[in-house]
């Protein structure tokens, strides 16, 4: 007789999922800066829109430095999952 499960786990620092991602962490503050700020804003805006429900609600704020373009955009998602999602396709 076995005294072990064969999908038991040995592994050390195991943490469960839950307590590093807490499901109301729905919004991701992006910056962007430079020549392409607004073209680089616009195309993760339409990514963004295409993950999960389509319903992120996008809002930024424009600055204008020197002639230097400042944008910080807040991507707000329906779900953690949705964010995550989002974040791992930007690697």
């Amino acid at each position: 007789m076995k005294d072990s499960d064969e999908f038991e786990s040995m592994a050390c620092n195991c943490v469960d999922v839950g307590t590093l991602i807490n499901e109301d962490d729905t919004r991701l503050v992006l910056d962007f800066t430079g020549d392409n700020a607004c073209e680089e804003f616009s195309r993760l805006e339409t990514k963004a829109k295409s993950i999960g429900s389509g319903n992120c609600k996008v809002s930024s704020e424009t600055l204008d430095d020197k002639g230097m373009t400042h944008i910080r955009a807040m991507f707000d998602f329906d779900c953690t999952a949705e964010k995550l999602i989002f974040q791992m396709n930007q690697r």
